[in-house]
């Protein structure tokens, strides 16, 4: 197993595991970008895939789509996570779904980090410069099955459909408070 190195950052080792050849060359692209070091990148197009490479390749990081043909990103993520060898690499899923369970799964299941593809590929490159950054600075913390802590966290996009259900929740529920406040001031309740 790869060991954190000291200092800075000179190469990064990766998997991509996603089954769309336009935006794995996109995801290629913007971490090449965001990474300012070589990487050193790997593709599997199916969970399968991703299982065998996975035995002559450790790579420093896991970018997991969850949905592929065959083996889900979620299966792929929960046997990495259940492998005493595998469970210590980290991985960030890299979706297009932003439903809450697909989240909620995803860091049940181990997995330490959580992206909603952006449309743009500039938006990506910073959501992986972040991921990059936090993984370099957190070292070896990783997050295996047992769950421990997560190793990065992206910043909350207020246009993503998750933020704005959150969003209107909240107005709602500020909405039925200040109705009740002023029902009780009034008289009327």
């Amino acid at each position: 197993m790869n060991q954190p190195q000291k200092g800075p950052k000179t190469e990064w080792r990766v998997l991509l595991v996603d089954d769309d050849d336009d935006y794995a060359l996109i995801i290629e692209r913007s971490l090449a970008a965001a990474a300012g070091v070589p990487v050193e990148l790997r593709r599997a197009r199916t969970g399968d895939e991703a299982l065998a490479l996975l035995q002559d390749f450790v790579p420093e990081l896991l970018l997991l789509d969850l949905k592929m043909p065959g083996m889900g990103g979620h299966q792929v993520l929960e046997k990495i996570k259940g492998d005493d060898v595998l469970r210590s690499i980290p991985v960030a899923v890299l979706s297009s779904s932003d439903r809450d369970e697909d989240v909620a799964e995803s860091y049940g299941l181990g997995g330490n980090h959580f992206i909603t593809k952006p449309s743009s590929p500039l938006e990506l490159e910073a959501k992986l410069a972040v991921l990059l950054r936090n993984l370099t600075e957190l070292g070896g913390i990783r997050r295996g099955s047992t769950g421990s802590s997560t190793t990065a966290v992206s910043a909350v996009d207020p246009r993503s459909m998750a933020t704005q259900k959150v969003f209107r929740w909240v107005a709602v529920v500020g909405v039925l408070i200040l109705l009740y406040v002023f029902g009780k001031v009034s008289g009327v309740f």
